[in-house]
């Protein structure tokens, strides 16, 4: 679901502020809630391929203009094709590259940070993802009796876990 992956992409930068002045920088770019909203965005990128997603529901002056890309790729592709493999995340890997002149490393690094932690989201569903696009094959991170479905009352009760865990980063970081 579109919340617990936003959730997740902010709570993944934790890994970020792992990194000495990983969280705190001077570019426009820089600031926490912007590189939260980035980390979020990210997160959310991988439903692209989904007939309903948060981001092919977003409204710009009352125009959808991701409902083309959306159709496009749901059509060509469905869900959980390549956006949901190792190629999706080599994509956005390289886009977030292509960006670091631009946008600097930390909100790069929190965009590429919020996709992946959507693949490992859906990699802890009982559906699982495709390492690689096109093939049969599933991966999942955690054994089958472990394993969720999206949008259940066990996705429901990770919420307040999620947001905890992205509030914190969050908190932490305005702290210091």
């Amino acid at each position: 679901m579109g919340r617990s992956h936003a959730l997740a992409g902010v709570a993944s930068l934790w890994l970020l502020a792992a990194v000495p002045g990983g969280l705190s920088g001077s570019g426009p770019l820089d600031g926490i809630s912007v590189l939260a909203a980035i980390a979020a965005f990210g997160a959310l990128l991988p439903d692209l391929d989904a007939s309903r997603s948060k981001l092919s529901a977003w409204e710009v002056a009352g125009v959808r203009p991701l409902v083309p890309l959306s159709a496009m790729v749901h059509r060509a592709w469905g869900h959980r094709g390549p956006l949901h493999s190792l190629y999706g995340l080599i994509l956005v890997a390289g886009v977030g590259g292509m960006l670091i002149p631009i946008w600097g490393w930390r909100p790069a690094s929190a965009l590429l940070l919020g996709y992946a932690s959507h693949l490992a989201a859906d990699a802890c569903t009982r559906t699982g993802i495709p390492f690689l696009p096109w093939r049969k094959r599933r991966c999942w991170l955690l054994p089958p009796w472990l394993r969720i479905s999206t949008g259940s009352p066990a996705e429901d009760a990770l919420l307040p876990l999620l947001a905890v865990t992205a509030l914190s980063v969050l908190l932490v970081h305005a702290v210091m």
